[in-house]
């Protein structure tokens, strides 16, 4: 099962984070059919930026972001 659902605010995981990639809601997820771990996440940060992340690079966001 997904760990997020589209709409939810996500924060990217790592020190080498772009300030500007950091937080974002998720937009649509696709899940892998052999482990939770590989589902992955396509993640808007705004201003028409949209990524695509796996769930082990992806954590809830703080309320206060």
């Amino acid at each position: 099962m997904a760990r997020f659902q589209v709409g939810d605010k996500v924060e990217r995981i790592g020190s080498l984070v772009p300030e500007y990639m950091k937080h974002g809601v998720v937009v649509r997820v696709m899940p892998n059919e052999h482990s939770d771990l590989f589902t992955a996440y396509e993640v808007s940060f705004g201003s028409q930026m949209i990524a695509i992340f796996y769930e082990t690079q992806l954590r809830p966001a703080n309320d206060s972001n």
